[in-house]
């Protein structure tokens, strides 16, 4: 993969060969709100899990970005990561001059240290979508249990500066009915009668790791997202959306739309990230969404019927199962003292809509567009 690509307004930098506009303003505008916090990554180690991802991949470019604007040595980025040959071919320049330094997991995801040590760690590498891992519970628990206890014995032995680990509003269980916003001090967990707690059971064990480490960490415990990098495949309802849109030019929901969550678009989730990362929060735990972001599931998919062009919703059952709609919605006091989401769900949705299609991953095009100036056109 090229990395030569132009960055936005003329600013000297790294950015994606595949990187369409929408992705170019988000990359700048990451490095633009960082900028004093990136060069303490300057002449460090970073190790970086789950890099490939949705959330991960915004970071390391982010990082990368920031390297060849030249502001100061660069940051050494270690991407530890089950496919090795996906990311060695996407920063293969980066590989070739030793910026990027891609491993594989060990048995039982052991961390090989041979002469290696980091500065910095975030821990993003877990499953997320129920489709995958409940093919096999079981192993998803263990998986993240082995990942978190790894990541957090390579922090203490490389002495870390601090450790960032991204966890999930799973760790609560259910939201319970007379909630409105759940607190990052709500003692709520996981059913563990089903098996789909294997997700949120496997994220709170890690947040118990990271305690145990003795390193000075943050948890970040992110609720929903939307973004560029959004996942077609996967069973979330942005992407499903999304593809019902492109793909059969109507939506069908499964339920009636009530349910309530709390949307965060990717480039200010990385914002967030590098300022518990590398700022001076007072909180050892946070939770992430957007205020303006928290929306019915039938309102995103009225926005996503606009953006492209109108299109027919058709609702599923009414109401939920216990009567109620459904809310996974988070009390952001803690993350607003930090940072202040600037991209609300629509304009989110709209940028991530026309990034799938200007790079061929979607074949309808929006109605609704960009000027690539952060507008609506």
């Amino acid at each position: 993969m090229r990395s030569d690509a132009t960055a936005p307004r003329g600013r000297p930098g790294w950015i994606p060969s595949d990187a369409d506009p929408v992705i170019r303003e988000d990359v700048d505008a990451i490095v633009d709100a960082c900028g004093p916090l990136l060069r303490r990554l300057s002449g460090t180690s970073l190790l970086i899990t789950g890099g490939g991802g949705f959330v991960g991949r915004c970071l390391v470019e982010s990082v990368l970005a920031h390297n060849a604007a030249g502001l100061g040595a660069r940051c050494e980025i270690t991407l530890l990561t089950r496919r090795p040959d996906i990311l060695i071919a996407r920063y293969r320049t980066q590989v070739d001059t030793g910026d990027v330094v891609v491993m594989t997991w060990g048995d039982r995801h052991s961390i090989d240290l041979p002469r290696r040590r980091w500065d910095y760690v975030i821990h993003a590498a877990s499953p997320s979508d129920p489709r995958s891992y409940l093919r096999d519970p079981d192993r998803t628990l263990r998986d993240m249990v082995d990942m978190a206890a790894s990541v957090a014995a390579a922090a203490r032995a490389s002495r870390v500066e601090r450790l960032l680990l991204i966890s999930s509003g799973a760790v609560y269980g259910d939201q319970p009915a007379g909630m409105s916003e759940i607190p990052e001090g709500y003692l709520g967990a996981p059913d563990l009668s089903r098996a789909t707690s294997c997700y949120g059971e496997g994220k709170r064990v890690g947040e118990l790791l990271f305690g145990l480490s003795g390193m000075d960490h943050r948890t970040a415990r992110v609720f929903s997202l939307l973004g560029p990098y959004q996942d077609l495949a996967s069973s979330f309802a942005v992407p499903n959306l999304i593809r019902q849109a492109a793909t059969d030019g109507a939506l069908q929901l499964t339920g009636d739309g009530s349910a309530v969550r709390s949307f965060c678009y990717a480039a200010d989730l990385a914002v967030f990230l590098f300022t518990l990362l590398l700022g001076s929060p007072d909180h050892d735990t946070y939770n992430v969404g957007s205020r303006e972001g928290t929306v019915t599931i039938g309102d995103v998919a009225a926005m996503v019927a606009e953006i492209f062009g109108g299109l027919e919703i058709r609702r599923g059952h009414e109401g939920s199962p216990a009567g109620r709609p459904s809310r996974y919605v988070p009390n952001l006091d803690r993350m607003y003292e930090v940072h202040q989401p600037r991209v609300g769900v629509r304009e989110g949705l709209v940028r991530t809509c026309s990034s799938l299609y200007a790079r061929g991953l979607i074949s309808r095009r929006p109605s609704i567009g960009l000027d690539h100036t952060g507008a609506r056109a």
